[in-house]
């Protein structure tokens, strides 16, 4: 999957991106869109443009994957800036980039221009219009301009950068996590068939947290935390803040995120980009006791 990093509270952003992203107020975190480790270039590349202040943004090197419930650009160029975009909707139309994820990284850098003004989470700041998804050649083109912030909050000084007369055209995209990412679970017996899924790597003060997230066709939603620092091993979950893992269960993408009292994440194999492990916890939401079980994981982040 496409690497974020953010520095919110791990379920308020599993709620806003993998959900109805126009019921939840955005935050004001730090946002980088990283392209993706692996980047198979098609025999016919489509184009991505952009002008940046007046200067232009090309390149044909991108990365597209349509999810049952998302759409994840990246766009990459030599000199090593890049353009991540994240709709929360796999279909034509206009999505709002206060409400969505769009965000410029220039090379080298840490953060960068993304499509929230801090000042003011609720206004709008530009759009993305997706204007034709053809499933027979698996292509994707549309539009898109917006009024870029910079991410990292604590710099000063640091003016917004206009992004205009954005078009993608002819993106080639897949179906299939181009990671080949694996996520499973059931639910009181029940097996949880993930149609989406989100990796995200957080920070929060010292701390930084490895998210998975994953929804499925009902609008529930599973989240996995690891404390990134954490190398293989079972790590117990207790409900508390402290905690090295936590996993998380939502009935419904407008609900908040319950936390697991109880319950366990084992990480098996870690490397500098992926992950994988089984895990298991019991959620109690309103006096009702949802066992989470028989859960896997194997992803890049």
């Amino acid at each position: 999957m496409k690497n974020l990093k953010l520095f919110p509270v791990l379920i308020f952003i599993m709620a806003a991106f993998m959900g109805s992203c126009s019921d939840v107020e955005p935050i004001d975190p730090a946002i980088v869109l990283n392209p993706p480790t692996t980047n198979p270039q098609p025999s016919t590349p489509g184009t991505f443009k952009v002008e940046i202040d007046g200067t232009n943004f090309s390149t044909s090197v991108t990365t597209v994957y349509i999810t049952g419930g998302s759409i994840q650009i990246s766009a990459l160029r030599p000199q090593g800036d890049s353009f991540g975009i994240m709709l929360s909707g796999n279909m034509p139309g206009t999505y709002q980039a206060h409400e969505n994820l769009i965000a410029y990284n220039p090379a080298g850098s840490e953060y960068g221009y993304w499509g929230v003004n801090p000042a003011s989470p609720n206004s709008p700041t530009g759009s993305i219009t997706i204007t034709n998804i053809d499933t027979a050649a698996k292509r994707i083109s549309g539009t898109f301009s917006y009024t870029g912030y910079w991410s990292d909050d604590a710099a000063v000084g640091i003016p917004p950068k206009s992004f205009t007369n954005g078009v993608f055209t002819n993106l080639p995209y897949v179906t299939d996590s181009p990671s080949g990412d694996i996520f499973l679970a059931k639910v009181n017996g029940t097996d949880f068939n993930q149609n989406d899924l989100l990796v995200l790597t957080m920070g929060a003060g010292a701390d930084e947290f490895i998210g998975i997230g994953a929804s499925n066709a009902a609008d529930q939603e599973i989240t996995v935390g690891i404390r990134s620092s954490v190398g293989p091993g079972t790590y117990a979950i207790t409900g508390s803040s402290t905690d090295d893992a936590q996993i998380n269960f939502a009935l419904s993408s407008s609900d908040f995120a319950t936390g697991a009292t109880s319950g366990s994440v084992t990480v098996q194999q870690k490397t500098a980009t992926r992950i994988k492990g089984v895990f298991s916890g019991t959620v109690v939401i309103d006096g009702t006791t949802y066992a989470i079980t028989q859960g896997s994981f194997d992803v890049e982040y």
